[in-house]
């Protein structure tokens, strides 16, 4: 996200605005890095904002978008969350993580693709149509073939529990992250002692 303000950085971001159009965007442009850096008028306030609702789009879908992946060496994920015209940095971020895997990525414009050439394609098809043609094309990978999405509705409760401390209440954060996306966290304790264990810090 960005914290520090560089000029640089605030018209990178800004030009993925939803809203920004091209006057706007040569105002800021024009600015002096002082003033923009400083937040030295109202047009560098409204840039700065702007800029930070990018990021800040940006950021969430960093952090907690969950990927599905295909036994062809696809990795794919659907979000009608995204706001801002963030698709291509997401893909570029996601390609850096997981460079083997051809990646899939829906939004409202449309589904984004990054194969191995590191290129970004669009297509206003659907991801389950866009996701059949490439498994079409590519063979199995003995290794994944095993591997399927999990309960992460479990593996979520389980990282919610294992926050909990004996004594204090619980975290208010868990629960408005699970509140955003969809995961309710019912913070139920395991039926097993040992598990509990593990999960709960104990005094």
């Amino acid at each position: 996200m960005i914290r520090r303000i560089h000029k640089k950085k605030v018209i990178r971001a800004l030009s993925r605005h939803k809203e920004v159009d091209d006057k706007f965007l040569e105002e800021v442009k024009t600015l002096s890095k002082e003033i923009l850096e400083n937040i030295g008028n109202p047009i560098a306030k409204k840039a700065v904002r702007m800029s930070r609702e990018v990021d800040t789009d940006l950021h969430s879908h960093k952090a907690f978008l969950r990927l599905s992946v295909s036994p062809h060496g696809i990795l794919y994920a659907s979000s009608k969350k995204l706001v801002h015209h963030n698709e291509k940095p997401f893909l570029y971020f996601l390609k850096k993580r997981f460079p083997l895997f051809i990646i899939l990525f829906e939004s409202n414009r449309g589904v984004f693709i990054i194969d191995n050439s590191n290129r970004i394609k669009m297509t206003k098809k659907e991801l389950n149509y866009v996701l059949k043609e490439y498994e079409s094309r590519m063979p199995l990978n003995p290794l994944l073939q095993n591997l399927t999405d999990g309960n992460f509705h479990e593996l979520w409760e389980s990282f919610a529990l294992s926050q909990l401390i004996q004594g204090k209440k619980e975290s208010s954060s868990i629960l408005n992250l699970s509140k955003k996306w969809d995961t309710k966290v019912t913070m139920k304790r395991s039926n097993s002692k040992l598990l509990d264990d593990f999960l709960v810090n104990k005094k």
